[in-house]
């Protein structure tokens, strides 16, 4: 006789309906916030004794398709003219941005809606309570839009947004809404467990983005949302995330840059930018600890005897909002 699962791929979806995924009107909203913001920006920039402004192109989660209902952020790059970047001055592009964009909203904003951060400044609307990200990319004229990210340390970061999205759209265009699916779902819980983990715990959503991308390259299958989910967190215990993840899509496996980190995920478009660079011995152990407790419960969920039972292991996983309903 087939055991009963209590919370199978139909009841995850529905709980992705209701609670994970950005509905469609919600985008429309905040891509016109984001609007505004650019049009501020050219405005301004236009006129500005230093910088020029060659395009802004609006990236991240939104772009991407791998958004959350809960979505607080968007994020803007605004393209500066190399030329035109004062010479010993790259250190200050992000707080001189934050004046630029103070500047753009004439007085009509607080200071403190305009927080700087590493590679950009967050831009704070209080009536949608949305944040839009403004990351500076000194560009110097070459292909595919790359160019530069600046953090205030001076450590130039090389990027191409339009290679990003491609590298995005090549795996929706190959498994379907299944690859997006998953991405949000693993975004929702490295929410929850940011939630209630200490501050050693530290989840990109670029990480998980390319570790879906890179297990289901491998062929991992997503269409069973519970299946696929355990297999993505097994492979985290299994691994501990010691394996080197790159794709061939821009650049050949001699191109890459060796390094000595624990977690060694590589941008699919830069070679040499470990995107887990910065994470600690003390982050690398919270992840994968909070990935095996996901890993306990689902399967714990699969054989449980009882509906209760299985709901309450889930939302280990996903926190109390998790129903277990259709």
């Amino acid at each position: 006789m087939e055991r009963e699962l209590f919370v199978d791929h139909e009841i995850l979806a529905a709980f992705a309906a209701d609670r994970v995924n950005l509905p469609k009107s919600e985008v429309d909203e905040h891509r016109a916030q984001v609007e505004r913001l650019r049009d501020h920006l050219k405005r301004v920039i236009e006129n500005h004794e230093h910088y020029k402004l060659i395009k802004t192109l609006h990236s991240g989660s939104v772009r991407k398709g791998t958004a959350l209902r809960s979505i607080s952020d968007m994020d803007v790059a605004a393209y500066l003219d190399a030329s035109q970047v004062p010479t010993g001055k790259e250190a200050d592009l992000i707080s001189e941005l934050a004046s630029i964009l103070r500047s753009a909203y004439g007085g009509t904003k607080a200071a403190e809606d305009f927080e700087e951060q590493t590679h950009s400044v967050k831009v704070h609307f209080h009536g949608s309570d949305l944040d839009v990200d403004v990351a500076p990319i000194v560009y110097e004229g070459k292909p595919d839009d790359r160019g530069y990210l600046i953090t205030r340390e001076d450590v130039r970061v090389e990027t191409s947004i339009p290679l990003h999205l491609e590298f995005i759209r090549k795996r929706k265009a190959v498994y379907g809404k299944d690859y997006a699916q998953i991405v949000r779902f693993l975004k929702y819980w490295a929410r929850e467990q940011r939630r209630v983990r200490d501050d050693d715990f530290r989840c990109k959503s670029f990480l998980l983005e390319l570790i879906v991308a890179h297990l289901s390259d491998s062929g991992t299958p997503l269409s069973n949302y519970r299946l696929a989910l355990e297999n993505i967190f097994g492979w985290m215990v299994k691994t501990e995330l010691s394996e080197t993840i790159w794709f061939d899509d821009y650049y050949a496996e001699g191109d890459l840059e060796s390094s000595t980190k624990r977690i060694r995920v590589y941008d699919p478009v830069n070679p040499t930018n470990n995107v887990c660079a910065a994470y600690t011995v003390a982050n690398h152990r919270a992840l994968v600890e909070a990935a095996n407790d996901a890993f306990d419960a689902i399967s714990a969920a699969h054989y449980g005897n009882s509906r209760g039972y299985a709901v309450e292991q889930w939302q280990r996983v996903f926190g109390a909002t998790f129903r277990g309903t259709t």
